[in-house]
């Protein structure tokens, strides 16, 4: 199981993809993550269940002013690759709506998933 993760990963790794991205801010989720950390700035949720928590990812353009975001919560039940980046502002969260992102994934972590 592991090795599959890690291979699926480093493919992401290595060629820029494109993602479904929402935003949800507070009051719109708990306030822990599935990871077990604490909401903050630079949280996103994913979807796929093959990249591990701590997995840090590129969007191009930035998201809501940042870049690089840490996979530390999910979503949904399916394993596609979208993602809900977390945002202290939910007036921002509804202004992003939904948008198509390029994505990389820049650094995997492994301890956990």
């Amino acid at each position: 199981m592991r090795t599959a993760l890690l291979a699926t990963v480093g493919a992401l790794a290595a060629s820029p993809t494109t993602a479904l991205v929402t935003s949800y801010c507070p009051g719109s989720s708990g306030e822990i993550t599935a990871s077990g950390e604490h909401v903050h700035a630079g949280i996103v949720a994913t979807e796929s269940r093959s990249i591990p928590f701590g997995t840090r990812i590129r969007f191009t353009p930035a998201v809501l002013g940042r870049r690089v975001y840490r996979v530390e919560d999910r979503m949904g039940l399916g394993d596609a690759a979208s993602f809900d980046v977390w945002t202290a502002s939910c007036s921002r969260a509804i202004a992003w709506g939904i948008r198509h992102v390029r994505f990389t994934v820049t650094y995997p972590r492994h301890h956990h998933s």
